[in-house]
């Protein structure tokens, strides 16, 4: 019989190689053993054949007439010639046919084992898997025959060396970037062993390889185009075996891969660009009730490019219900003013905004809102700068959308739902969770979040002026510990015992009777506003880049917030007196005494912002965060020459109050605000001005004989 090669290939001499150079490599050859899972009959074979080749070439004579025929085969032209397997029958003739056109040598068919593996050694894996087959074939009784030696063994040795052409394929598909078809050439050849019941420890050997390549594999299968469903689902389904393996994006679990903590996260931030809104939506919302940090921070991203793309708001205020889980062990406020905005509560954005400590994202919003009384203006820029690039980037189906806060509210869809939207709807109060935190220690953003590239600046500039939320202390980075025994508590969660609260029977409002019923939130008046205002700032920016040298502010790190459009908001929830209250005596606190408080402070607040920007009764109603805050606002204003004239209107609904914890008092009011904005010279900005009537929560805390607000928020 023969086959397809030649004594100095098998040798692995050249074909000028002298006397020497030919024994030296024979004895080498001789030393290098197969692998110890072969049979002492293919090793003898192969050997044979080994010595076969040294005695032809070591000999002049022999060696001269085996060169002119080699020569002959290999450099002549000559019409390719089938190679037929030795004892062919009918049968096999049936089946693939190896062809070659490499010179071939004659063998003794019991040294056929010999011959297959000396194939193998020299990494003709292909040959092999076409040579081999058929010998294994049922109707085939050329084994069964033991004309290649024992039949149990030959069949062995023919599946074992089926089984290793596989597995040394599937490596060589493997650095060639091939993962789907490594994938293919491995479990076939596990599949022979297992099916034979042979060799475990190579099995295991194959095993490991498929689960080092399943990650790669996943990211082929998902860079498939969306009309290959069947490829796809493939590739969720491996991503889903590992992350089950190990636990979730962020367990600590095994799943074989090799991959650390941090590589897997990389791989992942890495797959999510194949992967569409819903298959991120499906993913990770399912991966966040392991729990997962890591995951529900991802869904949150998933949900806010749905909703926003999709023109669905119910989907950012999943995300925002996310976030509150989320923020009482990071500083996620920026994407907490992302969902406020997206919702059209411009207010409660501003107040999230506040508590953010990302230095450099703030700075950059504060920067694009100069001359405007909160943050919104910057907020918007950022805002749609983020979602295109730290948002649509991850979604293969959003990575070439454009992004427009001004064609989102447009959206007849998105007006109608916010619309209809109750004022609790989702607007929960942020300062909730730093209420239950502590001054940061140094704790930064969750890891995992920063290795994934989603991460944001860690630090935050001194907000400017806008409706602060928290009933905590000054701080805005959380971290899980206990509430501070002396900050009041205002979640819209807790509910007083019938001691706690007095249901109050509105009074006369002082000027009207005007309904308190919020208006509806002028969503195709921000859509307007919105482009206006970013095409006005760019031209600004451009003006001031010729005439001051270039001076340009950074591009937004990878920030969480989405800014939302710059409209007349009624800046309505706390701070300041004119004039120092009367003490009130210890355990008493009342509508009266509330409605006195929150009054001094509206007018308080009138005197900050209007002509004489006069913020000395400020210290008189406001505790702190709130006092620095709006004093700080009160300056910026005034720094640009602009001031306000206040009307308010106040009605007192509902008291909170416990005797037994007399420091602390809630108080939930109806306030009408009506504001004119002033330019520097004294012109009226319409734009800006507005007339709100709004619900307001107010937590206030006694210190001494005299109360203080020290937080607010609109319901």
């Amino acid at each position: 019989m023969r086959i397809p090669l030649d004594y100095y290939r098998i040798l692995g001499v050249p074909t000028k190689a002298t006397t020497a150079q030919i024994t030296q490599a024979y004895r080498d050859r001789v030393a290098q053993l197969p692998r110890r899972e072969h049979s002492d009959l293919a090793i003898q074979a192969r050997n044979n054949i080994i010595e076969q080749s040294y005695q032809v070439l070591s000999q002049t004579e022999k060696r001269a007439v085996y060169d002119n025929e080699f020569l002959n085969d290999t450099y002549q032209l000559e019409s390719q010639s089938r190679l037929r397997l030795p004892f062919q029958s009918s049968e096999i003739e049936a089946a693939e046919d190896a062809e070659t056109s490499n010179p071939a040598i004659a063998i003794e068919q019991t040294d056929f084992l010999g011959g297959i593996l000396l194939l193998l050694e020299l990494g003709e894996y292909e040959l092999v898997l076409k040579l081999v087959p058929p010998y294994l074939k049922s109707k085939s009784n050329l084994v069964k025959q033991d004309l290649f030696g024992s039949a149990e063994v030959v069949t062995s040795e023919l599946i074992l060396c089926l089984a290793l052409a596989y597995l040394e394929l599937s490596r060589e598909q493997w650095q060639q970037g091939r993962y789907e078809a490594a994938a293919e050439s491995g479990l076939a050849g596990q599949k022979l062993l297992i099916d034979a019941g042979i060799f475990p420890s190579l099995r295991g050997e194959i095993q490991g390889d498929l689960d080092r390549l399943r990650p790669y594999q996943a990211l082929e299968l998902l860079s498939q185009p969306e009309s290959e469903t069947a490829l796809r689902t493939k590739g969720l389904q491996l991503l889903q075996a590992m992350l089950d393996a190990r636990g979730g994006i962020d367990g600590a679990g095994d799943d074989q891969s090799g991959l650390s903590m941090d590589d897997f996260l990389r791989f992942i931030q890495q797959l999510r660009s194949y992967l569409t809104v819903k298959e991120q939506q499906d993913l990770f919302i399912a991966e966040s009730k392991r729990p997962s940090a890591v995951s529900t921070y991802l869904a949150v991203y998933a949900l806010l490019a749905g909703g926003f793309s999709s023109r669905q708001p119910e989907s950012i205020i999943k995300a925002k219900e996310k976030l509150l889980r989320l923020g009482k062990r990071q500083d996620v406020h920026l994407e907490q003013a992302i969902c406020a905005l997206l919702l059209g509560q411009t207010e409660e954005a501003n107040q999230a905004l506040e508590l953010s400590q990302e230095y450099e994202a703030i700075a950059y919003i504060r920067d694009n809102s100069k001359d405007a009384p909160d943050l919104l203006p910057g907020l918007c820029l950022y805002g749609e700068k983020w979602l295109k690039t730290e948002v649509f980037s991850h979604f293969r189906d959003l990575s070439s959308e454009s992004v427009s806060l001004t064609e989102y509210f447009a959206d007849d869809q998105v007006q109608q739902y916010l619309e209809q939207l109750p004022a609790e709807s989702g607007a929960q109060d942020w300062s909730i969770v730093a209420s239950e935190s502590a001054k940061p220690t140094g704790q930064t953003r969750l890891e995992p979040v920063a290795d994934l590239s989603v991460s944001r600046p860690s630090k935050v500039s001194k907000p400017e002026e806008t409706a602060p939320t928290t009933s905590a202390t000054a701080t805005s980075k959380v971290t899980p510990i206990s509430r501070p025994s002396s900050a009041p508590i205002t979640p819209r969660t807790q509910t007083a015992t019938p001691a706690q609260t007095a249901k109050i029977k509105k009074p006369k409002k002082r000027k009207s009777n005007r309904n308190l019923k919020r208006k509806p939130f002028p969503f195709k008046g921000i859509a307007i506003l919105v482009g206006g205002l970013v095409a006005l700032i760019l031209v600004v920016k451009a003006i001031a880049s010729l005439v001051g040298g270039g001076n340009t502010i950074k591009d937004p790190l990878q920030v969480s917030v989405t800014g939302e459009p710059p409209i007349p908001i009624p800046i309505i929830e706390e701070v300041a007196t004119e004039a120092p209250l009367s003490k009130v005596p210890e355990g008493e606190f009342d509508a009266a005494i509330a409605e006195r408080l929150i009054q001094t402070w509206l007018d308080g607040k009138a005197l900050a912002f209007g002509e004489s920007h006069d913020t000395s009764s400020l210290p008189e109603i406001l505790a702190e965060p709130l006092l620095s805050r709006w004093v700080n606002g009160a300056r910026d204003v005034e720094a640009v020459g602009n001031y306000r004239e206040y009307e308010h209107e106040l009605s007192i609904s509902e008291v909170s109050f416990d005797p037994e914890s007399p420091d602390v008092a809630n108080v939930v009011a109806e306030v009408t605000e009506n504001a004119k904005y002033y330019l520097p010279g004294g012109e009226l900005d319409s734009g800006r001005s507005y007339d709100s009537q709004l619900t307001v929560r107010y937590g206030l805390i006694r210190q001494g004989e005299q109360w203080f607000i020290q937080s607010s928020a609109v319901l």
